[in-house]
């Protein structure tokens, strides 16, 4: 009965929940460089006229200087309060968003909000709009429908998850500006994601020695070196291959180089050769065991060649081992059993080699997972973002009778 209950109002709701992700879209906050004003001042609004408690936290401005950024550091938290003495649950949704890129190669501007075909339109439509719309809409469901609860429901629109979310929801999670015993956090609807890759990334330098390309011999050269400890990290991916991870969806751990830099001039022995490397790290390795088989691998390499000289730096805007949730965990349970009543199935529980802000909340003791309106095909991060309708609303209903189940 109460299932019906909420359908019906979400459905009720239906043009509220389409205006409001529209909305939010047509509010540009691209990550960098970060602007927070408009979007929060909107959210602190609209959520104080849905009955919410509402707290804007700014980030000590010489948190944010430090950080390297020229705008303020925002965040809002508000909570929805029951009755008292149930389950608390934080829904986690961020509020910037890559740059919407060239806007002649979107079909619709990328802050239009356009509605065609079915679909929701623009920059941050799924990521990660399109969450928050669902999340607050699925509290506020309940309160449209009068449907007593006890526990408390938070949302929680953190900054800079685009950017590792340090000042965003690690800011509130560390100072323990916001707390409750299970936090759902951005994801997809066709799947519960339950465990997210760690993130190595390091940069490797090689130095060498620069001489005329006609005297070679005097000097030494660094990019041929790096080539060598290319094919190192070549072999060392293949390695990691055959070592795949047990849990559905996380496949291996992966080595990326993804930047290389060298070289003055094409007739100049290079005197310096730089790569960054990704690595996204499965639970069943930790980011200091593939920090040492690199080392290892160049420690052997320069044994070889008493010429290679080597360097390994850390980069340190985004590290972090893998987080997991376990299979028994009973927010799974809720959402399956949500998913059943709603939809009548049950969904995929998996991996993911990607990150988001689930291990803020994890790494300070509150259990969290990945789900959300939305699927990995809505051109997240690409050119004609979009959200289609039928999910936002679908999926909707399943969090507000997960969230009536969950803190009643």
């Amino acid at each position: 009965m109460k299932t019906e209950i909420v359908s019906s109002t979400i459905e009720e709701l239906r043009e509220e929940v389409v205006s409001f992700l529209q909305k939010l879209i047509q509010i540009p906050s691209e990550n960098p460089p970060g602007n927070y004003d408009e979007i929060t001042e909107f959210l602190c609004t609209e959520l104080s006229k849905f009955g919410f408690e509402v707290e804007l936290i700014e980030v000590p401005e010489e948190l944010s200087k430090k950080a390297g950024h020229t705008t303020r550091r925002k965040n809002v938290i508000a909570t929805l309060r029951g009755s008292g003495g149930g389950k608390h649950l934080i829904f986690n949704s961020h509020i910037d968003t890559v740059p919407a890129g060239n806007p002649d190669k979107w079909t619709y501007p990328p802050f239009s909000g356009k509605v065609a075909g079915g679909r929701i339109y623009g920059r941050g439509a799924t990521d990660s709009k399109g969450r928050l719309t669902a999340y607050i809409m699925a509290a506020l469901a309940l309160k449209r429908a009068n449907l007593p609860f006890s526990g408390d429901i938070t949302i929680a629109a953190t900054c800079d998850e685009e950017t590792g979310g340090v000042l965003g929801a690690g800011y509130v999670t560390n100072n323990q500006l916001v707390k409750g015993d299970m936090a759902i956090v951005e994801g997809y609807s066709n799947q519960i994601v339950r465990a997210m890759a760690g993130v190595l990334q390091l940069k490797i330098i090689s130095k060498g020695i620069p001489a005329h390309a006609g005297f070679k011999w005097r000097g030494k050269n660094a990019v041929e070196k790096m080539g060598k400890v290319i094919q190192g990290l070549t072999e060392l991916q293949e390695s990691l291959m055959t070592q795949p991870s047990t849990i559905k969806g996380m496949k291996y751990t992966t080595v990326n180089i993804g930047v290389i830099n060298g070289g003055t001039k094409i007739n100049v022995v290079p005197d310096s050769c730089e790569i960054e490397v990704d690595f996204r790290v499965i639970p069943e390795h930790s980011l200091g065991d593939i920090y040492n088989r690199v080392q290892t691998m160049i420690d052997q390499l320069e044994r070889e060649d008493e010429d290679m000289d080597i360097e390994i730096e850390r980069i340190l805007d985004f590290q972090t081992e893998p987080t997991v949730t376990g299979e028994d965990s009973p927010l799974i349970e809720e959402i399956q059993k949500a998913s059943r009543e709603v939809k009548g199935e049950t969904l995929p529980v998996v991996g993911m080699l990607g990150q988001s802000d689930t291990r803020w909340f994890i790494n300070n003791g509150i259990p969290g997972i990945n789900f959300g309106p939305g699927t990995n095909h809505n051109n997240l991060h690409g050119y004609d973002e979009f959200m289609e309708i039928e999910d936002l609303i679908h999926t909707t209903k399943v969090l507000a009778v997960l969230t009536l189940n969950y803190v009643e």
